[in-house]
């Protein structure tokens, strides 16, 4: 028992190893096709699968993932040494394939067709030595060798017969001997049944005498045929295992009680179910042979009434119009509940979704651009070779790899003499790409794309985001959505000059929480000094006050502010809590305290008009805010060192920079010069501190009259509270 008792164990732990390799390999297929399902890790190992193995490593992961699922299904698998070297042998081909394809110009943005480090690797050894024919040759003497391998009859399983309840249970039998043993004791045990029914019930009886609601055999002729009541006999629904119906013995007594059972049985459901058949109105008997497990005794139920089949009748009508009211209640009751709500506002109301795909008639031109770069580069002393092409909504990224030797500073000292070279507006170098072994150069596309609002507020990113207030940003240079929660940064400072997208992107945060937050949920403080931006939000449910016109009323709000934050402290330190979430998590739904969110336009016209005081008050808000759902988001057009001082600087960690006009400016709010390389119009680089080096953004945009809608409906459809006077 020991020993069987410790081989069930181990077999149990093999299963489940099984199906831990079998997940695993299916996060492995869906990182290297970089689904969002997988989460940023996925997205950092689909990465590295296909830069350094290729598209070519799905032929792997599947064979894998059949011999997983042969081995925990029970399938006996033929030859799998050979299956193995097959595998093997068939990801080298493609793998080597993908490389020759690659060294010879053609290249492809498509998963399955990225050879990846070892592919490309293998195809360029053996061009720059025996050059592309015979490499090509020796191609497809690797899919011969591949298919020798795996010959003809390797992928044949041998198949045990299965049963419906050995699927659900997961487990199958070895043989189908012991189920024909089985039956032949199920069999075994029906005819001793059979036996001693005949032997108890094979008394002589009168000829001529029915037994009560006995149907009467053909043999038999009664004077009362006509008035005989039938009934019919109901359908049994087949059970889920189906043994081979047992022929019983044929006996002259026997027959007739089988009719007897199942009549009685036929009644007794009926008078259940409270439905009698009326003598008018005849129905079929269907004979049938039904098992009897044990001898009813004979009851004799009086035939029903004319009288009798009315009030039932009427009784199963009432009960009929009853729940057909009841239904209709219920109908009525579920429609009322599936109305749609107010909030959030309809999606329809942000405007059209653009879809952000790209033609493949543009990307031979992209090709043709990214081989005029390489040459640029080597024009000036630089080797290197074309890796990828990353078509963003504002510009296209030239993923290039440099040739071994090659300083990195020396490329980054070349964007002017590539502007020149390419004829282009700007050009902006990342090197190196984060995460990647690349160097980018980073053109302006000739036809921009506009990222409507909509796209990322539909976005699976935005849905998915676990935060409470989530900003949708924008799209990134790659093509993904890039949303960021306020209460993880938790404040913002944004600069940009005039027509940069700045105001687009304020209106766009602002709309992205209010559309997920309700008014008690969250409250907005908008300090507009240039009395024309926040003018559009007077009517916005969301709002704490007023938007507040002059720098007076600004520093009586920022001190408000500060006074509200440390009365929060001191309940927090009460309820022994550490920030907003867990003090609400206390609290009853009606008596939680809402997220606040402080929102200046224009710096500048602080700082001038009060420096210090305004300072001191950003700077202690900025402090002791965050922990307690206060939150301040700062925009200005001049980011000097006298307007964004470094106590600003260092306690907002998150900013946004659009398009500057020197590299002074961006220095001052970045640190890294780059962003007045940007080309407006909702280009911007991010900053963060999850993201240390910047990344670059095409913004979120939705026009004025669309704000204007918004803004309405939420005013028409929810309540407005009574606002503050500061």
């Amino acid at each position: 028992m020991a020993r069987k008792n410790k081989s069930k164990n181990a077999g149990s732990w093999a299963e489940l190893f099984l199906f831990v390799i079998i997940i695993f390999c299916f996060f492995c297929i869906m990182s290297l096709f970089d689904s969002p399902l997988t989460g940023d890790s996925g997205r950092e190992w689909g990465k590295y699968l296909r830069s350094a193995w290729g598209g070519a490593l799905i032929v792997p992961l599947m064979f894998v993932l059949y011999l997983c699922a042969a081995k925990l299904f029970r399938l006996r698998v033929v030859r799998v040494p050979r299956q193995i070297l097959g595998t093997i042998q068939l990801y080298i081909s493609f793998a080597f394939m993908l490389g020759l394809l690659k060294e010879t110009g053609w290249d492809s943005e498509r998963t399955l067709f990225l050879p990846g480090s070892f592919g490309h690797g293998l195809a360029k050894f053996f061009v720059l030595n025996i050059g592309t024919f015979l490499t090509l040759l020796l191609v497809i003497c690797s899919f011969i060798l591949t298919a020798y391998l795996f010959g003809s009859r390797i992928l044949q399983l041998s198949v045990p017969e299965i049963s419906m309840k050995s699927l659900r249970s997961l487990r199958f039998r070895k043989a189908s001997g012991s189920r024909r043993r089985q039956r032949r004791e199920r069999d075994s045990i029906d005819e001793d049944r059979e036996y001693e029914y005949e032997r108890n019930y094979s008394e002589d009886r009168p000829e001529n005498i029915l037994f009560p609601f006995e149907i009467p055999d053909p043999k038999f002729k009664s004077s009362n045929d006509e008035e005989s009541i039938q009934f019919s006999q109901p359908q049994i629904p087949d059970p889920v295992f189906k043994p081979e119906p047992v022929k019983p013995k044929e006996s002259e007594h026997l027959e007739p009680f089988r009719s007897t059972i199942s009549i009685l049985d036929n009644l007794i459901s009926s008078i259940n179910a409270g439905e009698m058949n009326a003598p008018g109105k005849r129905k079929t008997v269907r004979r049938t042979v039904r098992k009897v497990r044990r001898p009813l005794p004979s009851v004799s139920i009086p035939a029903p009434d004319d009288n009798n089949v009315k009030e039932s009748a009427s009784a199963s009508a009432s009960d009929s119009a009853s729940k057909s009211r009841a239904n209709s209640k219920s109908k009525a009751k579920t429609e009322s509940h599936s109305e749609p709500s107010a909030f959030p506002p309809p999606i329809a109301m942000f405007g059209s979704k653009q879809p952000l795909e790209t033609d493949k008639s543009i990307m031979r031109e992209l090709e043709k651009q990214g081989r005029s770069v390489v040459a640029a580069l080597k024009t000036f002393g630089v080797s290197a070779s074309l890796a990828n092409i990353v078509n963003g909504p504002s510009v296209i990224q030239y993923q290039l790899e440099l040739a071994p030797g090659t300083k990195v500073n020396k490329i980054l000292e070349l964007s002017n003499d590539l502007e020149m070279a390419l004829a282009v507006i700007s050009v902006r170098i990342e090197a190196p790409i984060p995460g990647t072994h690349y160097a980018g150069v980073e053109v302006p596309t000739p036809e921009r794309k506009v990222v409507q609002l909509r796209n990322i507020l539909e976005s699976f990113d935005y849905l998915n985001y676990v935060a409470r207030l989530p900003l949708a940003i924008g799209v990134q240079s790659n093509g993904k959505n890039f949303v960021q929660g306020l209460d993880e940064l938790p404040h913002l400072l944004i600069t940009g000059s005039a027509g940069s997208g700045k105001s687009a992107f304020i209106n766009s945060c602002i709309l992205s929480i209010c559309s997920k937050r309700t008014p008690e949920e969250l409250k907005l403080i908008l300090i507009d000094t240039r009395h024309s931006e926040f003018a559009v939000y007077e009517s916005l449910p969301h709002l704490l006050a007023a938007p507040v016109p002059d720098v007076k009323n600004a520093l009586t709000a920022l001190s408000w502010a500060l006074t509200e934050v440390e009365s929060r402290c001191e309940k927090f330190q009460n309820a022994k809590v550490k920030n907003l979430a867990a003090y609400n998590r206390k609290l009853a739904k009606d008596k939680r305290l809402p997220e606040i969110v402080i929102i200046v336009n224009e710096l500048a016209d602080l700082m001038y008009s009060s420096g210090s005081e305004s300072e001191n008050l950003i700077v202690r808000l900025a402090q002791k805010a965050g922990v307690a759902g206060v939150h301040i988001v700062l925009a200005t057009q001049t980011p000097s060192k006298e307007i964004i001082t470094s106590p600003i600087k260092s306690n907002i960690p998150a900013k946004a920079a659009f398009a500057l006009s020197s590299a002074n400016e961006a220095m001052n709010i970045l640190d890294v010069s780059g962003a007045e390389k940007l080309t407006g119009k909702g280009d911007m680089l991010f900053k963060s501190s999850g993201s240390p080096l910047p990344v670059r953004i095409q913004a979120a945009f939705i026009s004025e009259e669309k704000v204007a809608e918004i803004v309405d409906y939420l005013a028409s459809n929810l309540t407005t509270p009574a606002l503050m006077k500061f």
